[in-house]
């Protein structure tokens, strides 16, 4: 049985990658190409600098629920490394890893990798640092700039203010690229009010709200009880008061969220599990089945099936 391929995997990002083709460059043929041969013959014509831009058209999908999850952590690192997780969860044959990270600096210094230990081609380094610009844009960065980290070679600028000459031509290596941004950047942190003492219902309603917020990060009982200006021992009277545990709360919550995203027909399983902060599909569908006494896919067929049930009553009225 093959991978279950989500929304951001290879082939999705191929499908956007030629869509920007045909629109910007019309005389490249697309149809029945992959990846790197549109890439490799958009290059030829017209230099490297438009594979790059190709990368930032994942702009174009900044409301779907899968970036909309990778840009929800409270610094540029959470995002990168939910994009190194989701590489991971999807099975790429390439992974960016973080090298270095200084916030204070606002910057940092990442590799993009083949699992194998093989050479990636310069196209597909392009490609990549381009969706990482747009994701980490899509993150509310301002200012940004890569520039490629060659061994033995001067760094070369390819976005932002630094970039001078398009024309240069590129280093031998181009898969080491530091990005730097503006400092002072705002993190993205939303605390709840505190819940008022003597009220777990209204602790456990908090809870449920902070966890929501962010359901890719690793929630522990000591950091949550922090946000809500509680004792760890508070937080879990709480809930005990509530009829539940925090682990229990969180599984809850999770769960929640993916009987949403079911009826998000763009959605693959894949895609949900990732978004809802499981570790992989077969977790996901584990918990799931816990929950509800049936799988994921099987609710998913319901609610889409009610779904074109209703388009079609609402279509031809009685």
């Amino acid at each position: 049985m093959g991978v279950d391929q989500g929304t951001m995997t290879s082939p999705s990002l191929n499908a956007l990658l030629k869509a920007a083709v045909a629109r910007t460059y019309p005389e490249i043929p697309t149809e029945g190409r992959d990846k790197v041969t549109v890439l490799q013959a958009v290059m030829e014509a017209h230099g490297w600098r438009p594979v790059l831009e190709l990368g930032r058209e994942l702009r174009a999908l900044a409301s779907h629920p899968v970036l909309r999850a990778l840009v929800a952590g409270p610094t540029p690192r959470h995002a990168v490394e939910r994009w190194t997780t989701l590489e991971r969860f999807l099975h790429s044959r390439h992974r960016t890893q973080l090298l270095s990270h200084d916030l204070a600096r606002a910057q940092m210094t990442l590799r993009h990798a083949a699992i194998d230990g093989g050479a990636i081609l310069t196209v597909n380094d392009l490609f990549i640092w381009g969706v990482l610009v747009a994701l980490l844009e899509t993150a509310g960065l301002t200012a940004l700039s890569v520039t490629l980290e060659p061994g033995g070679e001067a760094p070369m600028a390819i976005h932002g203010p630094a970039l001078v000459d398009e024309t240069q031509r590129l280093p031998a290596t181009t898969n080491v690229a530091t990005f730097r941004w503006r400092s002072g950047e705002p993190l993205r942190l939303h605390e709840p009010a505190a819940p008022r003492e003597g009220a777990p219902r209204e602790v456990r309603e908090r809870l449920e709200q902070v966890m929501r917020g962010d359901l890719l990060h690793p929630w522990t009982l000591k950091e949550t009880a922090q946000r809500l200006a509680l004792s760890r021992r508070g937080l879990q009277r709480a809930l005990q008061q509530e009829g539940t545990t925090f682990s229990q709360t969180l599984q809850r919550v999770r769960v929640g969220a993916a009987h949403a995203l079911l009826a998000d027909a763009r959605l693959t399983l894949t895609d949900v599990a990732f978004c809802t902060g499981f570790s992989d599909q077969a977790h996901f569908t584990r918990t799931f089945r816990k929950h509800n006494d049936v799988p994921p896919s099987a609710l998913r067929e319901l609610v889409l099936t009610r779904s074109v049930t209703a388009s079609r009553s609402n279509k031809f009225p009685g």
